[in-house]
């Protein structure tokens, strides 16, 4: 980790309601669980641009939290949500994340998630994130088919181990 940095023992999910980022909320529960760290969903939402007001009538933090909840709820509909801590911050979602991971010990990301131009920026913000954060970074890619097992189901080979 860079100098300065300050560790929370949280592991960040980047949550955008993508399938890859509701692989990374299990993925990242699985990690927090074996770190013994909290898991914390992380939304980011933008101001109003050009006039333009969001379709319903929440405030776009809301909005953000709301996602980081049916989030959680889709990720893990076959078995318990684990507790999750929502954070909401605007602006930049690359800018954003590498700021928190000042004080993170991981930060999950999905590989590809909604982006304004899909076709041009798909995976800007995960390798935007894990070229700059200041903590371990895991980008994961959506499931073909299968939902992820719980840790409790994996053999040792299985297991990610990341080790600095």
């Amino acid at each position: 980790m860079g100098t300065g940095s300050i560790v929370d023992h949280r592991v960040l999910v980047a949550v955008d309601g993508s399938p890859a980022s509701l692989e990374a909320l299990r993925v990242g529960a699985r990690m927090a669980g074996l770190f013994g760290d909290r898991l914390v969903g992380v939304s980011v939402w933008q101001s109003f641009r050009h006039g333009i007001l969001p379709s319903d009538s929440r405030h776009p933090e809301q909005a953000a939290e709301q996602l980081v909840t049916t989030s959680a709820i889709e990720a893990f509909r076959d078995g318990v949500v684990p507790p999750i801590e929502i954070e909401a911050v605007e602006g930049d979602p690359a800018d954003n994340l590498i700021a928190l991971s000042h004080f993170a010990s991981l930060i999950v990301v999905g590989s590809r998630g909604h982006s304004g131009l899909s076709g041009l920026l798909l995976g800007s913000v995960s390798s935007a994130v894990a070229a700059h954060a200041a903590c371990p970074v895991l980008v994961v890619h959506a499931p073909v088919s299968t939902p992820a097992a719980p840790v409790s189901e994996l053999t040792v080979d299985q297991r990610i181990v990341v080790t600095l």
